[in-house]
């Protein structure tokens, strides 16, 4: 497991594949306090294309060792530098090409170098806001993230999303693409704890789903089914707003009285003001989801009965523990009368589900030199762990690793498995945590 508190890593339950984020924990019933999918359209809009170097002719063509290619590439540029000039044409696509292979050999920094410097050629050949720059700037990115230059690369990204605004239009629906990627862009940054201001992160995320909705109602309509990604977008920011726990790695010690982080005035204020709003906006989000499923003839079989499960989980999480018992009765039902399969009903509710999901493994032997802990405990009908007892854990002397489970696990929201349509209790689970 990372240095990140497991606790945290239980609570917050990250199911970040570039695609999938959820819900999370803490309060009552009129104030909440917390426990959260998002995805959309690829960015297949853009690609970045270079010039194939001229080689040898098919029938005596081999293949070129990394050095000779990035060798030709070199030699090409000085070739057209020499007849047309340092910014002729077509230096900047042999330069992107030279930089991409760089990068492919793990030298970044000249690649970011030489990426910058087509980004230079194109300005000045196609003008300060051309589009061609875009696949430079995100193959720059890629090196930057792999040197650990966070902010450099979310500088990049914010840079991206100008670029498009600057020639789209900010809600043109030709945004849709770049929002999708600068909003993932700021909720993982902050998952991940990339960067120094994380509640920017989530904040800029929140406002881009935000513009995304919008952008999508005005242009497609109320029920267009794309607005179901924003709204799981919208679920994951307000959930993180929720559970916000302060900014471990700022530098400047303004006020340390907020969230356990050190914060300035008017930053804290208008983090305040999402918080204070982010268990209603993260309802609104789900229960749109459920009528425009309600509403679209295209949507998938049950869709709004899933999404009705989702609102169920986000009361659970908010220890809404009665409206949650009222939601989740309801879409068991509309499971039923909406063409559910049975398996679909059981994997809902089948069995106790972490809210939101944790990285919980089966047992595996074969997993001899892993550190793990392997409990047994009950879920109450409240969605509750109780009698929780330890198994295994390698190393066997691992203290701290079991006190960490039992902890979690005793603050750790579920959602009851259903029999009949009615919450029961699970006994004698059986699940193992890995620490990385």
């Amino acid at each position: 497991m990372t240095q990140t508190d497991f606790s945290s890593t239980l609570a917050i339950g990250l199911m970040f594949t570039a695609t999938a984020l959820l819900c999370g924990n803490t309060r009552a019933e009129d104030g909440a306090s917390v426990n959260t999918d998002t995805s959309a359209p690829p960015p297949a809009f853009i690609e970045a294309a270079s010039k194939p170097l001229k080689t040898a002719e098919p029938q005596t063509r081999r293949q070129l060792q990394p050095s000779e290619v990035v060798e030709q590439y070199r030699e090409r540029i000085q070739e057209l530098e020499a007849r047309n000039g340092a910014y002729g044409a077509g230096i900047d696509e042999q330069l992107l090409g030279l930089a991409t292979a760089l990068q492919d050999v793990g030298a970044h920094k000249e690649a970011i170098s030489e990426f910058r410097r087509a980004m230079l050629i194109t300005r000045v050949n196609e003008g300060l806001y051309s589009l061609s720059q875009t696949p430079m700037i995100e193959r720059m990115i890629e090196s930057q993230i792999a040197l650990n230059q966070w902010e450099d690369a979310n500088d990049n990204q914010k840079y991206l999303y100008w670029l498009h605004a600057r020639n789209y239009g900010e809600k043109d629906p030709r945004m849709l693409p770049v929002i999708n990627d600068l909003s993932r862009w700021h909720l993982q940054s902050y998952v991940e704890e990339k960067g120094a201001t994380l509640f920017e992160h989530l904040i800029s995320a929140t406002n881009l789903y935000e513009l995304a909705v919008d952008i999508i109602t005005q242009n497609f309509g109320a029920n267009d089914l794309r607005l179901v990604d924003a709204l799981r977008g919208l679920k994951a920011t307000n959930y993180y707003l929720a559970t916000y726990d302060g900014e471990p790695q700022q530098a400047v010690v303004v006020n340390t009285s907020f969230g356990g982080g050190n914060m300035d005035a008017p930053r804290r204020s208008k983090l305040d003001h999402y918080r204070m709003n982010s268990f209603s906006t993260g309802k609104k989000a789900i229960a749109r989801m459920v009528d425009v499923y309600q509403e679209n003839p295209q949507s998938p079989p049950a869709a709004s009965a899933k999404a009705k499960v989702e609102l169920g989980d986000w009361y659970m999480m908010f220890n809404k523990w009665h409206s949650a018992r009222e939601t989740y009765g309801e879409a068991y039902r509309a499971l039923w009368d909406n063409g559910a399969t049975n398996r679909e009903i059981e994997d809902i509710f089948g069995r106790p589900a972490a809210l939101p999901a944790l990285p919980m493994l089966d047992e595996d032997t074969s997993a001899q030199e892993e550190s793990y802990v392997t409990v047994t405990y009950d879920v109450t009908a409240f969605g509750k762990a109780r009698n929780i007892e330890i198994l295994h854990a390698r190393p066997k002397g691992s203290v701290n690793m079991r006190s960490r489970v039992r902890n979690a696990l005793k603050r750790a929201k579920f959602r009851p498995r259903f029999e009949d349509g009615e919450p029961v209790e699970t006994t004698g689970i059986v699940q193992r945590f890995v620490f990385d």
